[in-house]
Order: C-alpha cells, then sequence, then structure tokens
C-alpha cells in the first residue's frame, strides 16, 4: 500500500526542502494545517518525516518502504477497537456531562432501555445544551443527542483504513462498533486518537 497524493506531495516538498513547518506546507498545498494535520503525524509515526520544536518538519528517508502495511492499515478494527461508553436516553444533562468527564472520552453513545443504539451525544452537544439550558436536570439525553440514522457506524471487521476514512470524511472523533447481525447493539468506539496510537505503535 502506498501514500496517498497530498502525502506523496509532502514528502517530494520536504525532499526539496527541508525543515518547512506545518503552514508553510499548508500554504505551498492551499490547504489549512488542519486538513494536513492528519497526513503529517501519519509520516511523522513511519518515520518518513522528523518533527523539530520550533523548527519544522525535515525528511528523514524511505523509511516506510520497512513498513507493514497490512498490518498498519487492513487490520479489523476489533484488534484496537475500545469499549463503548453509554448512557441511557432517560438521562439528564447533568448527569451526560458528570459521566463524559469523568470517563475522560469526547462521545457518549445513548442507548435505550433495550440497550438499542439511540444516538450519541458528544462535548459540543453538551457545551451548546449547557449554555442553552440554565436547569441541566431538566433536560433528558434524547432531547440533545445525534440521533439514529444520523450516526455512521462500523462493525468490527471494518478495517483501520476504512474506519480512518469514515471518520475524517464525517468530521467526527469516533465512531460507534455495532454488532454486524444485530446492528443496534453497540460493541464498542473506534476513534481518530485510537487510529493515531496503532499507527505509533507499529512504527
Amino acid at each position: 500500500m502506498e501514500f496517498t497524493e497530498r502525502q506523496q506531495k509532502i514528502v517530494q516538498m520536504l525532499k526539496a526542502k527541508s525543515p518547512l513547518t506545518g503552514e508553510e506546507i499548508a500554504n505551498q498545498l492551499g490547504l489549512s494545517v488542519p486538513t494536513i494535520r492528519a497526513d503529517l503525524r501519519l509520516l511523522t509515526a513511519v518515520e518518513v518525516l522528523t518533527a523539530r520544536p520550533k523548527v519544522g518538519y525535515v525528511y528523514r528517508g524511505d523509511g516506510h518502504a520497512g513498513v507493514d502495511y497490512t498490518n498498519l492499515y487492513e487490520k479489523p478494527i476489533s484488534a484496537i477497537m475500545q469499549p463503548a461508553i453509554t448512557i441511557k436516553d432517560d438521562a439528564t444533562l447533568q448527569e451526560a456531562i458528570s459521566k463524559l468527564f469523568l470517563r475522560d472520552v469526547g462521545t457518549l453513545l445513548v442507548v435505550d432501555q433495550k440497550d438499542h443504539l439511540a444516538g450519541l451525544i458528544s462535548r459540543k452537544d453538551l457545551l451548546r445544551a449547557s449554555f442553552n439550558n440554565s436547569n441541566p436536570e431538566a433536560i433528558l439525553a434524547s432531547v440533545i443527542m445525534t440521533r439514529m440514522p444520523n450516526i455512521i457506524t462500523v462493525t468490527a471487521d471494518t478495517t483501520v483504513k476504512k474506519a480512518g476514512q469514515l471518520l475524517l470524511k464525517h468530521k467526527v472523533d469516533s465512531l460507534p462498533v455495532v454488532d454486524q447481525q444485530a446492528p443496534q447493539r453497540v460493541t464498542g468506539r473506534i476513534t481518530k486518537n485510537r487510529i493515531f496510537q496503532h499507527f505509533i505503535e507499529q512504527a
């Protein structure tokens, strides 16, 4: 498996001139720094680039030649996914806020009384709801959550590459992992940070 076209452009750019800051690289590509951040992380993780504080990115060499791409990208997320952090749909906004920060996660998965996936609540959802409501005990999770079917889910056999593509495409930080035979049943979650951690572990 090869790098994406954009990643190859970044490598060629740094081969020609190093160091370059993230902002300089983004400007030359006509993109924003947040857009290329994942590319820079990956290229650094597989040791093609080196990130030097206050200096920028430096071309290190074709270290990717020894990378096991099958293990890096094609591994099923069942091997790296994390437990789902759930909350009932009749929980209050206050309960949701407490659970999210106590468990230190970015998203809560909302389940109904049958433990079926009903929606999800992100940190942004909670902040928005908190600002708009003076009594967090009076608002239920079901009111502020993003509802099914407006949620992108994956199954345990989804590859790391596919999950990463979905996270980027839909601009979300995590995806619920559901049972392939029973799509309403949550079995875990996969996040941007977990995929990045996987890349680092394999580098």
